[in-house]
């Protein structure tokens, strides 16, 4: 029986993995454009790096991105000297992981000043309605395309969901990551893979619906429907995982690896009970990769680190820290 009164094992995603080919064009976006911080730089030592990602024999150069400290909604851009494919942003259509998601505090305001650094956004700020329950709730979204085929969605919504970014400093424009996407065939399973009978985490809504504004925003055909199942921990980032009723695209999964493919390549995920987080992977259809491997890196810091796919094959690096 599960015991639905049990402590979470996960408080949200700590981190999107994103894979480039050179750090400087991601630290001009994240860091110079957006008020991200550096929270730690070096590398992943090989044998930890290919233990968890198959990446080789090299050791792998990351840098840990921040926004006010926050230490979850993070960006670890790792470095991937030899892609597994080229660098292409994914459609919300393709399956596999999609945008990041961060607030930003006035999106009309972010939208120009972007624009004038020469950030040109694929589809401005747009505002449409999502109906959850009875009320329809208001959100407001842009599109910028950020380097090695990322996306970045800023989200200007009706009613902010606490950020650590804004509460430790509320003059930011813009947040920590708040949400990540992903598009997937079966999202019962992803749902029951990191929801209340999983690692833990809430289904704040889950919900079918269409609205002109989101297909403008989203790329999709007029009057597609969608599934969007809203996830979240005591902590952001939070988890959206979409599904639409029509053919899906482009599937993406097999060049979505981390330290292996450019992008949106994967979810680090912290856990305060690594053995019971990967017995919950195992309950819930998801698999384990390796065995678990103590490390000491910028990215982890001193902790035993282990790698899982999700029912849908979103790649998850769950880590425990040591004290």
């Amino acid at each position: 029986m599960i015991d639905n009164t049990r402590r979470p094992l996960v408080e949200g995603i700590t981190a999107a993995i994103v894979g480039v080919t050179e750090f400087g064009p991601h630290l001009d976006l994240f860091r110079d454009e957006l008020g991200y911080q550096v929270a730690a730089e070096g590398v992943v030592p090989a044998a930890v790096a290919d233990a968890l990602w198959g990446s080789g024999s090299a050791d792998v150069e990351v840098v840990a991105l921040a926004a006010a400290d926050a230490g979850t909604g993070r960006i670890h851009l790792v470095r991937v000297p030899e892609p597994a494919a080229p660098a292409e942003p994914p459609h919300n259509l393709d399956v596999g992981l999609v945008g990041i998601d961060m607030y930003a505090r006035d999106i009309e305001a972010a939208h120009a000043e972007l624009g004038r650094m020469g950030r040109e956004w694929t589809t401005s700020p747009t505002t449409y309605g999502v109906p959850v329950g009875e009320r329809e709730v208001q959100v407001t979204q842009g599109v910028c395309p950020a380097p090695d085929g990322t996306v970045v969605v800023f989200v200007q919504p009706a009613a902010v969901r606490g950020t650590e970014a804004w509460a430790a400093d509320p003059t930011r424009s813009f947040t920590e990551l708040t949400s990540v996407v992903c598009h997937v065939p079966d999202p019962d399973a992803e749902v029951g893979f990191w929801g209340p009978d999983g690692l833990g985490m809430a289904v704040w809504y889950d919900i079918v619906f269409s609205a002109p504004g989101f297909d403008a925003v989203a790329g999709l055909p007029a009057g597609t429907k969608m599934r969007l199942a809203f996830l979240a921990g005591e902590k952001t980032a939070r988890i959206e995982v979409t599904s639409a009723l029509c053919e899906h695209r482009v599937d993406r999964r097999a060049v979505q690896r981390p330290a292996r493919s450019l992008g949106h390549s994967g979810w680090s995920v912290r856990t305060h009970d690594l053995e019971a987080a990967l017995e919950s992977v195992r309950r819930t259809g998801g698999r384990v990769l390796g065995t678990p491997i103590e490390t000491d890196d910028p990215l982890h810091g001193r902790a035993v680190v282990a790698t899982a796919d999700t029912p849908n094959g979103i790649s998850v690096t769950l880590w425990q820290p040591r004290a």
